[in-house]
C-alpha cells in the first residue's frame, strides 16, 4: 500500500471514530458548565500576572484599549498545522504574503513565512517571542515564523493595531507576540504524516518536549523542538488548474479598434521563445515593413531538425507573444509549491535564586529553507544587446535557413528561445539562527517588580541559484564561427584565450556539457545579520485613586544590529542574468526609553462600571537617523459589565532596515529609452540610502466588546481602525526616473533624475547603459477598515460545542508612490493613467513579497469561522474560510468603469476574480486523557471541498490554496 493509500484509509477511519465513538466509552461524568473563552484582549489569569501584549502594564483582568487577539495552542492544535505562520495567514486580518504557496517565483526569502498584518507589508508587523525581539531572519527585517518550535508554544497574542510607544519601531501595523510554555510539566510529542490527494506535497513532522522542575521546584527546565519535512508540488504543471495557462495577453500598439490593451485567457502560451529556438523579429512577422517574411515560423525543436511551427489561433496584435494553442507554456520550470525543511530546537530554564529574585536563560537555535526550481530565463528580445542575434555565418546554423538567407540577402536574425535544456536555475535558500537570552527579574514589595535581559542573536542566510547564466560568456558562447580547418570556436578571439566553449542553441538540448559548464554558474550570496537586545523594565502601582490603583510601566532599551553580506565575483560585477546581490556591510545602534501609565477615573458607579485612561510614550535614537518619539493615548469605558468600548490614538514608527540602508543589486528590466522610442532590456542597479527617515504612522482604532450575563459563553467585538503612514520608504519606478531624465533633456539639460542614468551618444542615438534606483522616504499608505470577532460555547448533551467567527472588511488600502501624477488623460478624453493614488482594497492580484511599497492588495471582505463539538473522548471540528471576490489589478480600467476606452493603454477585457470558499475539517479520539498522560489520534482533512484557485489563477496567490484536497494523521502523547 502506497502513503497516499495508507492516509487516505487512516483518515477515513479517524472521521468514522470521532463521529461514532460509543457511549460506553465515553465520560459519563457531566462535564463543567460552560463557560466563556477568554474576552478578546485577555488571556485566562489564574496566581500568576500575565502581560497581556496590547501593554506593556500588567494587572490581573487588565484589557489593554488597543485590540488584542489571544490565539490558543489548542487553537493551533484543531488546525494541525506545523507553522504558526500558517495558522496565522488564515486570519482575515492577515495577509499571506510569503509562505510556501505564494513565494515560487522568487529567490527572495523563499522558504519562510512572514506575518503581514493589514496588507501593509510584513516589515511593518513586530514578531516578539516572550515580548522579546528576536534576530531578523532577513535583511530587510522580518522573522520567519518557521524558526519558532510550534511544540512550544503556549498562546500567540496579535495587537493589531499600532504598538510602538510600548514596543518600539516596526509595530506599525500590529504585534505578533509568540508566548512560549515555560511551565511544561512532562514529556509531549506530536507525529503527523500529511499528503495531497494529488499524491504530492508529502509532510512529515516530529515534534517532541520535555519539561521538569529541579531543586525543589526553585528551578525549571523546558526543552523542545520540531523536526518537518514538506516535499511541496514540483512544477506548474502538476495541476489540472494550472495547465490551463491562464495569463495576461497583451496587445501591440496598433491592434485593431474596440481591442483593449490587454485581457486575462486560458490557453495562453509564449510563441515568441520556444524550446530549441524560433527565428522572430524581421523577416520573421507578418508585417509589411518588416520586408517578406521568408524566416517567419522557422523551428529548431530538437538537434538537426528544422520545422514549421504552428502558430495556432492567435489573437490579433498578440502574435509576438502569445498564442491560445500552441507554444511555451509561461510558468515552464516554475514550483508550484515550494518544498520546505526546517528543523528548530529551544530550551528555557528558569531558576528562583531567593525569593524576590529569579533568573532565566533561553537558547534557540533552527534552520530551515527551500530547495526548488526557479524561472527558467527565455530570451525575446529582437534587437539590441539583450537580443540573440544569429549571423549568418554562424558555425551551427542548418543549411537549408542559410539557403533562404542567401536567396533573400539575409545576414543575421534574432532567435526566441525557452532555455530549460541549458539554464534550468535551481534556487537554494536556508536561513540558520542562533539566539541566546538570559536575564533577572524580581520582586520589589509593594506591588513593584522589575525585569532585565540582555539578548544576543546570529542568523545567516546562504542563498545559491545555480545554473545561472552568465551573460557575458553566454554572449560570447553562442556567437560560433567555423575556422577554415573546420573547428568550431567563438568568434570572439580575446574569448577564445579564455576559454570560450562555443554554444549550440539550435535544437532543444543541442548544446555539449562543456559549452553550459561555460554558460553558467552558481550566484551565491550569504547575509549575516546579528542583534544585541539589552533592556530593563520596571512595572507597580505608586498610588491609588478612589477608582483603584494607578498602574506604570517603564524601561530602556538598546539595540546594535550589523549586517554583512557577502557575494561571488561574477554577481559583484553584475555578471549574471538578472539579481546580481553585491556585497555590503553596515550597522546600527538603537536607544528606547518608554514610560505607559493606567489611570482608573470610575468604578462601580451607575454608567461607569468601569473608566480607564491608558497612555505611553517612547523616544527612540537611531543612529543612523536620529531621535523620533512615538506615543499612543488611549482608555476603556464599561458603562455596565457586559459592554466595554474602547478607544486608542497613536503615532507609530518603522525605521529603515539593514537591506534599505546598505544592500545594492543589479537585474535587468525591459524598459522602454524615451530618447529613441524602441524597448530592450538594460541593466537596473538597485541602490542603498544612508539618508533615509522612519516611517510614521498615525493609528486610530475605536470599537466595543460584548460579553452579555444573560448569555454565558458568548463574547463579541467590533473594531474601526485606520492607518495613515507617511514617509514611506519607496523608490521611483526605472522607467519613471527614464521618462524624467528625457523631459529634463526636453527643457535644456540634464537634470537631478539623470544623475541616475548613465548614457552615451546624443539625440535620438542616446543609449543608456544602467539605470540606478535609489530609496526614498516619498510616498504613503493608508488603511481603514473593521475587524469583528465573536466566540460562543455551551454544553450540549454529553460534550461542548465551541464556536468561533473572525471577520475584516477594508474600506480602503490606499498607496501613493509620491510621483504626484494625477489620472491623465489624451486629447481625446481617453485615460492613460490612473495616477500616483491608489485603492486597492478589493484587489487579489498582483501580490508582491510585502517589501517597501510595493503593490499590496487585500479583498474588500474576508471571513473564519470554526464549529466543535468536544467531549473528554473524542472531538469534531468544521473551519471555514471565505474570501471575497476582486479584481486583479486597481491600476487598469475595464468594462462598467466610468474611464473605460479600449484605446486607452491601461484598457483590459475583464479581470474580475470570483470569490472563493474553504472548508476544512479536523476529529481527535482521546485514548488517554489523565492529568499528563494522553495519548492522542488526530485526523485532518483540508480543502475539503477541492476548491481550485479563481481564474486568472497565474495573476493571484496567498489568499487561494494551490494544494487541493489533502490528508494529515498524527498522534499527540504525553506523559
Amino acid at each position: 500500500m502506497n502513503r497516499r493509500s495508507w492516509l487516505l484509509g487512516s483518515v477515513a477511519v479517524g472521521a468514522t471514530l470521532s463521529l461514532t465513538v460509543p457511549a460506553s466509552a465515553q465520560d459519563t461524568t457531566n462535564p463543567e458548565p460552560a463557560t466563556p473563552s477568554p474576552a478578546e484582549g485577555e488571556a485566562p489569569v489564574g496566581n500568576e500576572t500575565i502581560v497581556i501584549t496590547g501593554s506593556r502594564v500588567a494587572r490581573d483582568g487588565f484589557q489593554a484599549p488597543t485590540p488584542t487577539t489571544v490565539l490558543t495552542s489548542e487553537a493551533l492544535d484543531n488546525r494541525g498545522l506545523a507553522n504558526v505562520g500558517d495558522f496565522l495567514n488564515e486570519i482575515p486580518s492577515f495577509r499571506p504574503s510569503v509562505s510556501n504557496q505564494t513565494n515560487t517565483q522568487s529567490s527572495n526569502l523563499s522558504g519562510g513565512t512572514f506575518a503581514d498584518l493589514r496588507g501593509l507589508g510584513n516589515i511593518r508587523t513586530l514578531v516578539l517571542v516572550d515580548g522579546r525581539r528576536h534576530v531578523p531572519t532577513a535583511a530587510t527585517g522580518q522573522v520567519d515564523l518557521n524558526l519558532i518550535p510550534t511544540i512550544l508554544i503556549d498562546r500567540v497574542d496579535v495587537v493589531t493595531g499600532g504598538a510602538s510607544a510600548a514596543y518600539g519601531s516596526d509595530a506599525v501595523s500590529g504585534v505578533v507576540n509568540v508566548i512560549i510554555n515555560n511551565r511544561l510539566q512532562g514529556f509531549r510529542g506530536d507525529l503527523s504524516l500529511g499528503i495531497a490527494e494529488e499524491g504530492d506535497n508529502f509532510e512529515r513532522r516530529v515534534s517532541l518536549a520535555w519539561g521538569t522542575d529541579f531543586a525543589d521546584g526553585r528551578g525549571h527546565f523546558v526543552i523542545g523542538g520540531d523536526y518537518v519535512r514538506s516535499e511541496g508540488v514540483d512544477s506548474w504543471e502538476d495541476r489540472d488548474w494550472s495547465r490551463r495557462y491562464e495569463e495576461v495577453v497583451t496587445f501591440s500598439n496598433n491592434r485593431p479598434a474596440g481591442t483593449p490593451s490587454r485581457a486575462y485567457f486560458g490557453g495562453v502560451r509564449f510563441i515568441n521563445s520556444l524550446p530549441g529556438g524560433l527565428i522572430v523579429g524581421n523577416n520573421a512577422d507578418t508585417n509589411p515593413a518588416n520586408g517578406a517574411d521568408v524566416l517567419r515560423g522557422i523551428w529548431f525543436p530538437s538537434p538537426g531538425v528544422v520545422a514549421n511551427f504552428d502558430y495556432g489561433e492567435e489573437s490579433g496584435g498578440s502574435s509576438y507573444n502569445f498564442s491560445s494553442s500552441a507554444g511555451t507554456p509561461p510558468r515552464l520550470g516554475h514550483t508550484l509549491v515550494l518544498p520546505v525543511d526546517r528543523h528548530v530546537a529551544m530550551a528555557h530554564l528558569d531558576y528562583e535564586i531567593s525569593d524576590a529574585v529569579t533568573f532565566f536563560a533561553e537558547g534557540t537555535y533552527g534552520r530551515s529553507g527551500s530547495n526548488y526550481s526557479g524561472p527558467i530565463p527565455r530570451d525575446t528580445a529582437t534587437a539590441g544587446p539583450r537580443a540573440i542575434t544569429i549571423r549568418r555565418d554562424n558555425a551551427f546554423l542548418p543549411a537549408e535557413v542559410a539557403d533562404i538567407m542567401d536567396a533573400n540577402g539575409i545576414t543575421s536574425f534574432a532567435m526566441g528561445r525557452a532555455n530549460a535544456d541549458y539554464s534550468s536555475v535551481r534556487i537554494v535558500n536556508f536561513n540558520t539562527t542562533y539566539r541566546i537570552a538570559g536575564g533577572l527579574s524580581g520582586d520589589l514589595g509593594g506591588g513593584w517588580g522589575w525585569d532585565g535581559y540582555v539578548q544576543y542573536g546570529e542568523n545567516r542566510t546562504d542563498w545559491q541559484i545555480r545554473n545561472m547564466r552568465i551573460q557575458r560568456n553566454w554572449g560570447f558562447a553562442y556567437d560560433a564561427i567555423r575556422l577554415p580547418n573546420g573547428q568550431i570556436v567563438c568568434r570572439s578571439e580575446a574569448a577564445r584565450a579564455e576559454g570560450c566553449v562555443p554554444l549550440n542553441l539550435f535544437g532543444n538540448g543541442a548544446m555539449s556539457p562543456e559549452a553550459i559548464d561555460y554558460v553558467n554558474g552558481t550566484q551565491f550570496h550569504e547575509v549575516t545579520l546579528t542583534q544585541l537586545v539589552a533592556a530593563a523594565n520596571i512595572r507597580g502601582e505608586p498610588f491609588s485613586t478612589w477608582a483603584g490603583p494607578v498602574s506604570v510601566a517603564a524601561g530602556v532599551e538598546y539595540r546594535r544590529d550589523t549586517a554583512e553580506a557577502i557575494s561571488d565575483s561574477i554577481a559583484e560585477a553584475g555578471g549574471y542574468n538578472f539579481s546580481n546581490p553585491r556585497p555590503f556591510e553596515g550597522a546600527f545602534d538603537t536607544k528606547d526609553a518608554y514610560v505607559e501609565a493606567v489611570v482608573p477615573l470610575a468604578r462601580e458607579v451607575p454608567f461607569l462600571h468601569s473608566l480607564e485612561l491608558n497612555g505611553a510614550i517612547r523616544y527612540t535614537d537611531y543612529s543612523s537617523s536620529g531621535g523620533v518619539t512615538t506615543w499612543k493615548i488611549g482608555g476603556s469605558w464599561e458603562p455596565i459589565p457586559d459592554l466595554r468600548f474602547r478607544a486608542v490614538r497613536s503615532r507609530d514608527i518603522r525605521a529603515p532596515n539593514s537591506s534599505e540602508l546598505f544592500s545594492e543589486s543589479s537585474t535587468q528590466s525591459t524598459l522602454r529609452n524615451p530618447f529613441s522610442g524602441a524597448s530592450r532590456s538594460y541593466t537596473v542597479i538597485f541602490e542603498p540610502s544612508s539618508t533615509l527617515a522612519p516611517e510614521r504612522a498615525d493609528t486610530l482604532s475605536i470599537g466595543a466588546v460584548l460579553a452579555p450575563r444573560f448569555l454565558p459563553g458568548f463574547t463579541a467585538s467590533v473594531d474601526f481602525y485606520d492607518i495613515d503612514i507617511s514617509g514611506a520608504i519607496a523608490s521611483f519606478p526605472a522607467q519613471q526616473i527614464l521618462d524624467n531624465c528625457f523631459a529634463e533633456f526636453q527643457a535644456g539639460g540634464p537634470g537631478s533624475f539623470c544623475d541616475f542614468v548613465s548614457l552615451t551618444g546624443s539625440g535620438t542615438a542616446t543609449e543608456i547603459n544602467s539605470v540606478s534606483v535609489q530609496l526614498l522616504n516619498l510616498a504613503s499608505l493608508r488603511t481603514r477598515g473593521v475587524d469583528f470577532e465573536a466566540a460562543y460555547r455551551f454544553n450540549a448533551g454529553p460534550g461542548q460545542v465551541v464556536s468561533r467567527l473572525y471577520g475584516t472588511y477594508v474600506a480602503d488600502l490606499i498607496s501613493d508612490d509620491g510621483l504626484g501624477i494625477e489620472p491623465t488623460y489624451d486629447s481625446a478624453g481617453v485615460i492613460q493613467t490612473r495616477g500616483s493614488v491608489i485603492d486597492r482594497a478589493g484587489q487579489v492580484g498582483g501580490f508582491t513579497s510585502g517589501l517597501n511599497l510595493g503593490a499590496t492588495s487585500v479583498p474588500t471582505w474576508q471571513l473564519n469561522g470554526s464549529v466543535s463539538y468536544e467531549t473528554s473522548r473524542w472531538s469534531t471540528t468544521l473551519m471555514a474560510r471565505w474570501i471575497d471576490g476582486g479584481i486583479v489589478d486597481a491600476t487598469l480600467v475595464q468594462p462598467g468603469d466610468p474611464d473605460y476606452d479600449p484605446a486607452s493603454p491601461i484598457s483590459v477585457l475583464d479581470m474580475n476574480v470570483n470569490s472563493r470558499f474553504y472548508l476544512n475539517w479536523s476529529g481527535t479520539i482521546n485514548v488517554i486523557d489523565e492529568g499528563q498522560r494522553r495519548l492522542q489520534f488526530y485526523f485532518v482533512v483540508n480543502n475539503l471541498l477541492d476548491a481550485e484557485p479563481p481564474f486568472p489563477n497565474t495573476q493571484v496567490a496567498g489568499f487561494y490554496d494551490r494544494i487541493g484536497r489533502s490528508y494529515k494523521v498524527g498522534l499527540r502523547f504525553g506523559f
